[in-house]
């Protein structure tokens, strides 16, 4: 196997699939909001995602972890394919139906989404070494991060010169592409045995997995929960710069897209690391992520200017990104290696669902949050909770890889 090509070939369809959903996306947003004027209708949409992926969960775990994976991805894409070339021609031919339409084609995406992301996690076993691994899940989360940098450049521009009905048959041309990457990638023998039961007594078993398994309970935990505590800056840094620091609109877009241009940088950063990084390196990269994060409301003490503010936060942003590539990747490699291939796509499902509810949860929470409490005591009890948490994750782990050398002695 040409494990170089094969990466590449992964990446490939990884990034197009990811960019013409994105695209996609973004023109929904603009067009709704062109159509009906109000950001309700807009925010409506953005619900469907942790719907979907709360109702979904038990199928695509059980579907991933007894079905053949390779079957899975193409019939997903081709789903993919067949749904946007009938939505196209429906929205042109009955425009006025566009929301019913866009709603049932965007739940329908997000499955075909759920089962294309979750199946190549479950997959990382078949397609490269073990060694590899760690280097294909930081450069999948790079090429996330691209895609989410490049598209609403796109897509903006696109939605200027063509009619909104036309972006489906874009996004076509980019799932095709993303299928025929598919096809080339070749996949191992799959060493999953099949799910036996129904469908609700394997997504029991899956929770029963993690549930005595408390490594990874502990590691899925954490993947999510650091998504719970980016919804600060996600809610506070837009609510400080603009509203409290008086930054311009260009200036808080270049601090925006510092994170996914440090994410890009922190998957290139990762690959010149010759090594494997442990989950005890996860958790002390989380220590430094708290630190930096508890940082952000320090510009509100000092009138440092508006330039100065922008760099400081754009450099901010941009480490943040990339520690986030170097938690990331070493937590998802660690569930790849220990998790059997029969349990995989549950767990992921799983891990999945959590992630997608708190990050709404955790953005409630910060909004009022940020409303009551001036900001700088926000960001910094946020980074005070991560850090003593993550420290107290490290030495647990420690702990029981010291007792378990002293047992295998």
């Amino acid at each position: 196997m040409n494990v170089r090509k094969q990466v590449f070939q992964i990446i490939g369809a990884i990034f197009f699939g990811n960019f013409g959903s994105s695209v996609f996306s973004f023109a929904t947003s603009l067009y709704i909001l062109q159509r009906t004027g109000s950001a309700l209708g807009m925010g409506f949409t953005l619900i469907i995602s942790p719907i979907v992926t709360l109702l979904m969960t038990p199928y695509i775990g059980y579907v991933v972890d007894s079905f053949n994976h390779k079957k899975i991805l193409v019939f997903s894409q081709l789903g993919t394919i067949v749904a946007l070339i009938i939505f196209g021609f429906l929205l042109i031919k009955f425009a006025k139906y566009y929301f019913v339409e866009l709603i049932v084609l965007l739940v329908f995406l997000k499955i075909a989404d759920s089962f294309l992301q979750n199946t190549l996690q479950s997959s990382v076993t078949q397609l490269v070494p073990k060694e590899n691994f760690q280097q294909l899940n930081s450069m999948v989360q790079s090429s996330n991060s691209l895609a989410t940098v490049v598209s609403p450049l796109v897509g903006a521009v696109l939605f200027s010169i063509i009619p909104f009905g036309y972006f489906a048959f874009f996004e076509v041309i980019s799932e095709i592409v993303t299928l025929y990457l598919i096809l080339l990638v070749k996949f191992g023998t799959q060493q999953s045995r099949g799910v036996s039961g129904h469908i609700g007594e394997s997504f029991i078993s899956g929770l029963q997995f993690m549930r005595k398994n408390s490594m990874i309970l502990v590691v899925s935990l954490f993947i999510a929960g650091l998504n719970f505590f980016m919804a600060a800056m996600n809610v506070g840094l837009p609510y400080l710069q603009i509203h409290v620091l008086k930054l311009s609109t260009q200036q808080y877009g270049l601090t925006e897209s510092s994170v996914a241009i440090g994410m890009v940088l922190g998957g290139i950063i990762f690959q010149l690391f010759k090594r494997q990084f442990s989950v005890p390196n996860a958790f002390s990269f989380m220590i430094m992520f708290a630190v930096i994060l508890s940082s952000l409301g320090v510009p509100i003490f000092y009138n440092i200017g508006s330039s100065a503010t922008t760099i400081f936060y754009c450099f901010a942003n941009l480490v943040l990104g990339c520690l986030v590539i170097f938690i990331n990747t070493p937590l998802i490699a660690y569930f790849q290696t220990e998790v059997p291939a029969d349990y995989q796509g549950r767990v992921f499902s799983i891990q999945a669902t959590i992630t997608s509810l708190l990050i709404p949860i955790g953005t409630v929470i910060y909004g009022v949050l940020f409303d009551l409490i001036s900001g700088t005591w926000i960001f910094l009890g946020s980074g005070i909770t991560l850090a003593l948490i993550s420290l107290v994750a490290v030495i647990r782990i420690l702990k029981s890889k010291t007792e378990e050398d002293v047992i295998a002695r």
